[in-house]
């Protein structure tokens, strides 16, 4: 459907062995839509078929992939032989050695097989009408959009899945089952409802807090909370199932069944099902036990705290009914899909910096604090040893000296400036770029500001901004803050420890205990576990911090609590600590 026409295909039978409940009348391949079925000639409550699915993946010049593994492509199909067939179809043996009874008479009480009508009966013979329905199911799913196909197939796969774990844990089957439906109803809106369809005790609560309001008043307040009612979850639901249920619900599907549900009390039902849901998943209440040992197979079952209720079988029955339904409404149609990144198997992982961060296309005031970002975390994964060499930005550098003179300043202009300087302080003479004093000389005042690029930038270079302890209370506050509401944070944690840190020292030589006391937390928080900084916390809320080496805590080095403070440490220690730097080298052009 998503392939281009011009380029061929490369074809390959992905073949796996099914274990299932189903026999059929012939030992013949059985074709379906997109593959066939190879039953065995035994009879017996669990027996084997062979499914085959030819896939097609496009061969182009680029394409390096010409097949997947095949064992999602198989197991999806699995699934959907299972929910068309109402049957089960699984690759694991033991596990439906496990559901299936050897007899009908071996069913017992609270197993999977007592709870559901056909699902896991042994010696299920399937006959040509029912594969006929099988292949339209297929058809209709196949030919759908690629939003609606996806949203129908998860809906299969959960309602397959629940019936599998039904007999260890029957209230989370249900709300599985509940699940799946509502998954479907996602952006459905119900009718307006009445005054008098509201629940009459949620009625009578608002009509007697409205007692002495105006009438005006009262009617808005009345529409307002009809208005909530027809937006909230369950009403959506309800819309959705109802909206999909047709009358051979209620008629030919219903002669078969067991003590199916009534028209009159389908949408109380409904409710109460979603009900059962929610307490289940806000508050793990369970279903009563009597829904699980007694229904033997029947649609509903009657208790005296709930009335009429769903059981699994009725509920397994309803979602079937609905699933159907709604694949054989949904819009039909090949969209735009990239059906490459969506290929079974494919993990999504970030590049390293050195890979992409010295690329000069596309480098602007956008998107130079993403490269000041990756520029860092370049530079301290060799300053750590995790690499060998810094990338090689001098392409970058002198895109920065063409655009900076043109930019007002603001964050892109600061990145850019930090990337520049950054370079300028830690890279051996010969790599500098040879107009570098001028060019910092006239734009380097810029980043003079309590920003967090200007920290990065000066503590790598070795020269921690001489601030305000106002100006490292603001930035370590507003950097928490801004961690707190991003969801990515592509700079390194101990850069952010760092940063608490000198403010909690800040705050402390301020005489401001409590703010230090909080930024040494998060100075913790930022670095969970580290033992240095546990040590050094303890002694920021004793009011006698020690100073920590910044160097070896931002290098991701391990720090030894009993070395020498910083500001003690030796000529020969700093002088090697920096020749370190100025070993890191550009790596060759990729």
């Amino acid at each position: 459907m998503y392939f281009d026409p011009e380029v061929p295909v490369h074809t390959t039978p992905q073949r796996g062995v099914l274990y299932t409940n189903c026999s059929f009348l012939r030992t013949a391949t059985v074709p379906l839509v997109i593959g066939e079925l190879a039953p065995s000639s035994s009879y017996r409550p669990v027996s084997t078929v062979t499914l085959t699915v030819t896939e097609h993946l496009e061969n182009g010049p680029d394409d390096i992939l010409v097949a997947t593994s095949g064992e999602e492509l198989l197991a999806d199909f699995a699934d959907v032989l299972s929910f068309g067939l109402d049957a089960t179809f699984s690759f694991d043996r033991d596990l439906l050695q496990r559901l299936v009874p050897r007899s009908l008479e071996a069913r017992g009480r609270g197993t999977a097989a007592s709870m559901f009508r056909r699902t896991f009966d042994p010696h299920l013979m399937v006959l040509e009408p029912q594969l006929e329905e099988l292949r339209e199911l297929l058809g209709a799913l196949l030919g759908l959009r690629r939003p609606n196909f996806e949203a129908g197939l998860k809906a299969i796969k959960r309602v397959v899945a629940a019936t599998r774990r039904a007999a260890d844990d029957p209230t989370l089957a249900y709300t599985d089952m509940i699940a799946a439906l509502e998954s479907l109803s996602d952006k459905e809106n119900a009718p307006e409802a009445r005054w008098d369809q509201l629940d009459k005790d949620r009625r009578a609560l608002i009509d007697k807090a409205l007692e002495n309001s105006a009438p005006e008043l009262a009617d808005d307040v009345r529409k307002a909370v009809l208005e909530a009612e027809r937006t909230g979850a369950t009403a959506r639901f309800v819309h959705f199932v109802q909206r999909h249920v047709s009358p051979t619900f209620f008629r030919e599907e219903a002669t078969d069944a067991s003590n199916p549900i009534r028209g009159a009390d389908f949408e109380r039902a409904l409710k109460l099902a979603y009900s059962i849901r929610s307490r289940n998943v806000h508050g793990l209440v369970d279903l009563p036990d009597e829904a699980r040992f007694l229904p033997d197979q029947a649609d509903t079952l009657w208790l005296p705290e709930y009335g009429t209720i769903l059981t699994l079988e009725g509920l397994h029955r309803l979602a079937r009914h609905v699933i159907r339904a709604y694949i054989g409404a949904a819009p039909t149609g090949v969209d735009a899909f990239d059906w490459r990144s969506n290929v079974p198997g494919i993990l999504r992982v970030q590049w390293d910096p050195m890979y992409w961060v010295y690329n000069p296309n596309g480098f602007d005031h956008r998107s130079a604090p993403r490269r000041f970002a990756g520029f860092v975390q370049n530079f301290l994964s060799v300053e750590a040893g995790h690499n060998e060499a810094v990338a090689d930005m001098r392409q970058v550098l002198e895109l920065i000296e063409q655009q900076v003179p043109t930019l007002a300043d603001g964050p892109g202009k600061d990145a850019m400036l930090g990337i520049y300087m950054l370079w300028d302080s830690k890279m051996v003479s010969e790599l500098r770029r040879p107009d570098a004093k001028r060019f910092l000389a006239k734009h380097g005042g810029s980043l003079r500001g309590a920003s967090m690029t200007a920290f990065i930038t000066y503590l790598l270079a070795g020269q921690p901004p001489d601030w305000s302890v106002d100006q490292w209370s603001e930035l370590a506050t507003s950097r928490r803050a801004d961690r707190e509401r991003l969801r990515e944070n592509e700079i390194p944690a101990t850069l952010d420890a760092a940063l608490n840190v000198l403010a909690a020292e800040a705050s402390h030589d301020a005489g401001r205990l409590d703010e230090a006391t909080r930024f040494a937390a998060w100075a913790v928080e930022e670095l969970p576990g580290n033992t240095t900084l546990l040590d050094w916390e303890q002694k920021v809320a004793a009011g006698q911090p020690r100073h920590i080496d910044l160097t070896a805590l931002v290098g991701g080095r391990t720090l030894d609590p009993g070395a020498p403070d910083e500001a003690n440490a030796t000529d020969e220690e700093s002088s090697s600590a920096s020749d370190a730097s100025d070993r890191a080298i550009p790596a060759a052009d990729a």
